[in-house]
């Protein structure tokens, strides 16, 4: 019988922090096109939920406020109000290499 050999991790790799979950009224924003994020915010409000919270950072900024702009005039045609706009800046990377990334938080409310 061949041996298989075990899958080690090196010993000068960095851990991982461990991930901090994510809300269930919050939406990633990344890299997928603008109406895949569009039509999850649409499924969100659809299911009963009043309040959402858009968040992204780096690039993906601009693609967040498009979201909230096309679900806003597009789809629920001025029932669905900005209530709160947060922009801050998060620290990546490790000592010798940090870099600021921009973020933005959108919560956004649907009115009946």
């Amino acid at each position: 019988m061949t041996e298989i050999p075990e899958q080690t991790m090196p010993r000068d790799s960095v851990p991982m922090r461990p991930r901090i979950p994510i809300p269930p009224d919050t939406i990633l924003i990344g890299k997928k096109p603008v109406m895949a994020y569009a039509t999850a915010v649409m499924m969100h409000f659809h299911s009963g939920a009043t309040v959402l919270t858009v968040k992204a950072r780096g690039r993906a900024i601009s693609r967040a406020v498009d979201v909230i702009e096309v679900v806003r005039r597009r789809f629920f045609g001025g029932k669905l109000a900005v209530k709160d706009v947060t922009i801050g800046t998060e620290v990546l990377g490790e000592s010798g290499d940090t870099r600021n990334v921009s973020t933005i938080e959108i919560k956004v409310q649907k009115s009946e």
